[in-house]
């Protein structure tokens, strides 16, 4: 896990503060988890990078607004994207809240959302976001729905924070 918010956070170095443009983020995140019961088989790229336990795609997809998305299978596949990154932790509040409140309203419908400790230091007060899906009794675990996260997070190595959001397979 070290090793992937490392690489992660490599993809970023030079840049200060970064925006993604503006679209249909609702769709994309729709797009997104309709296909994670499928291992994003449609809307995976071709494979960036794989090493003994960790295989990185690129990603057929990004979410509007984000700066830099892949597919990494790595203890579990997943989508990730970034959606900021700063050196500046006070400039973290504004769009950590902005993308929250996407989320909920994008996934207000089939999911609920929770709250978790961030334990990065120094960031504690931006709570990792969890939408857990409403599934019924019969759902195998071979096709259960994506569950999703968002998250602060903080590389000290490089001295930056970025917001964070994971889609994973189930």
């Amino acid at each position: 896990m070290l090793f992937r918010r490392f690489v992660f956070t490599v993809m970023f170095l030079g840049s200060g503060q970064v925006f993604g443009q503006a679209g249909d983020f609702c769709k994309a995140i729709h797009v997104i988890t309709a296909d994670a019961p499928n291992k994003f088989k449609n809307i995976r790229g071709n494979v960036q990078k794989s090493n003994p336990g960790t295989t990185i795609w690129a990603a057929g997809i990004k979410i509007p607004g984000g700066i830099s998305a892949r597919f990494v299978a790595s203890m579990g596949l997943f989508y990730e994207c970034a959606f900021f990154q700063t050196g500046k932790k006070e400039e973290l509040k504004l769009v950590y809240d902005k993308y929250k409140s996407e989320l909920a309203a994008c996934l207000h419908d089939g999911y609920s959302m929770d709250t978790q400790p961030n334990f990065y230091p120094g960031i504690a007060d931006f709570k990792k976001i969890v939408f857990w899906p409403v599934v019924k009794d019969d759902t195998k675990a071979d096709n259960a729905p994506a569950h999703i996260v968002m998250e602060a997070a903080y590389n000290k190595d490089v001295g930056l924070y970025t917001i964070v959001l994971y889609i994973f397979e189930h």
